[in-house]
């Protein structure tokens, strides 16, 4: 496999725009609401969060620049870019509704359409890269993970 240096910045550029527009918003509602939230004792620390998600977005961008330049049929490559930013977009959306709205019950909404999507997603790296299926599995998982968290924190708040 050749790197194509127009996939990387694509791919770079998608999930870091993603992964910086995430932290503002995160951080802009963390010690204003987040602190004071209750939460279920397997909440990890914060600083979990930050490692958990700079290894997400590695994994993202890997898993989808190698999907992206894998040999696929127009209609795979449409779905998988299609999927990719929905749920990229869903992540900034699940980001705004909770750490910055305060809304839990659409930030539950927003992450259960989320884990539907990744998925989805996952469904179609099955099929057409299983390293990139592997790569972003992590992040399916740690979502489920969060949506139970989002979920436990409705119920206590």
């Amino acid at each position: 496999m050749t790197l194509k240096l127009k996939e990387i910045l694509y791919c770079f550029v998608l999930v870091f725009i993603t992964a910086q527009i995430s932290q503002y918003l995160v951080h802009t509602g963390l010690f204003s609401f987040y602190d004071f939230l209750d939460k279920p004792s397997l909440t990890p620390q914060p600083s979990y969060f930050t490692y958990a998600w700079n290894l997400i977005y590695v994994l993202l961008f890997l898993g989808f620049y190698i999907a992206l330049v894998s040999e696929q049929s127009p209609s795979q490559y449409s779905d998988l870019n299609a999927l990719f930013i929905m749920q990229l977009f869903l992540q900034i959306l699940w980001c705004f509704s909770f750490f910055y709205l305060y809304q839990l019950w659409a930030s539950v909404a927003v992450i259960i359409l989320l884990d539907m999507v990744v998925a989805l997603l996952l469904h179609s790296l099955f099929y057409i890269n299983r390293w990139s299926f592997f790569l972003i599995l992590p992040y399916f998982m740690w979502l489920l993970f969060a949506t139970f968290l989002n979920i436990y924190i409705l119920f206590l708040n």
